[in-house]
């Protein structure tokens, strides 16, 4: 195989398919090495079309010198660009700063705007995934030995594409939980604690002994009979010793 000749006619291909996309480093054998910056289509979902960023995956390729009998080196930079011109930038980052930052009762930050979700996400964090299954899809479909950059392009292009709606889809899944939630707190705001008849016996017990009503109401049965105590109210609040006090008390009320 010539491989020189393979590297170079491959090349002259995917200039023709992205003729605006694709950058050539070097077209040096050996080291033939270019850039092609692939536009990413994410409005399937409705809600992406709140879109204020314009995403980008730039993928590079190097030929080793037996290319295509062994793999391509391989790098993958997500890249994001507004569509709403230079300022965009600063005065969303203006309108975020006004609106106060809410937190779950896990301390985790709720987003309260829904049409901002898809502005959250960040392929970076996808990226190291990504090029893993790129690698294992050389692998896998058995690409070694045949062209093989169209192939690896179309992949990462439909992966970033399919990884962002999961990720949309899990994000709004979250959001609509944070919402329930948050109404779910504000009702309890409103009905406060449901009433039970321990709670309420708990709640009476408490409430008489912070205000003594108990002995409020025991001082209002002694002035109801004149100040004259029965022989167990003695008994019970110590003004006598035992219960043949009690009798003898009794006795000496009965005399007067």
């Amino acid at each position: 195989m010539d491989y020189k000749e393979e590297q170079l006619q491959e090349l002259e291909v995917l200039q023709s398919i992205y003729p605006d996309e694709l950058h050539v480093v070097s077209d040096g054998y050996p080291g033939v090495k270019f850039e092609v910056g692939v536009p990413l289509e994410l409005d399937a979902d409705p809600l992406a079309k709140s879109l204020s960023k314009r995403h980008v995956v730039l993928i590079g390729f190097v030929f080793p010198e037996m290319y295509p009998d062994v793999p391509p080196l391989l790098s993958i930079e997500p890249q994001e660009f507004s569509l709403h011109g230079e300022n965009s930038d600063d005065d969303d980052d203006d309108d975020d700063s006004e609106e106060e930052q809410e937190y779950d009762e896990h301390g985790n930050k709720m987003i309260s705007k829904l049409e901002v979700l898809p502005d959250t996400i960040s392929f970076d964090e996808y990226v190291p995934e990504l090029q893993k299954k790129t690698e294992q899809q050389i692998e896998d479909d058995m690409l070694v030995g045949m062209q093989m950059c169209f192939a690896l392009i179309s992949s990462i292009k439909e992966n970033c594409e399919s990884w962002f709606l999961q990720k949309l889809t899990s994000l709004e899944e979250l959001h609509e939980q944070q919402l329930a939630e948050k109404e779910r707190q504000e009702q309890i705001k409103f009905t406060g604690t449901k009433v039970t008849k321990e709670s309420f016996n708990e709640w009476r017990d408490s409430f008489r002994k912070e205000w003594k009503l108990d002995e409020r109401d025991s001082n209002r049965r002694i002035a109801a009979h004149h100040g004259k105590m029965t022989g167990r109210q003695m008994f019970e609040q110590g003004v006598v010793g035992n219960a043949d006090d009690v009798e003898d008390v009794a006795e000496a009320l009965q005399d007067l």
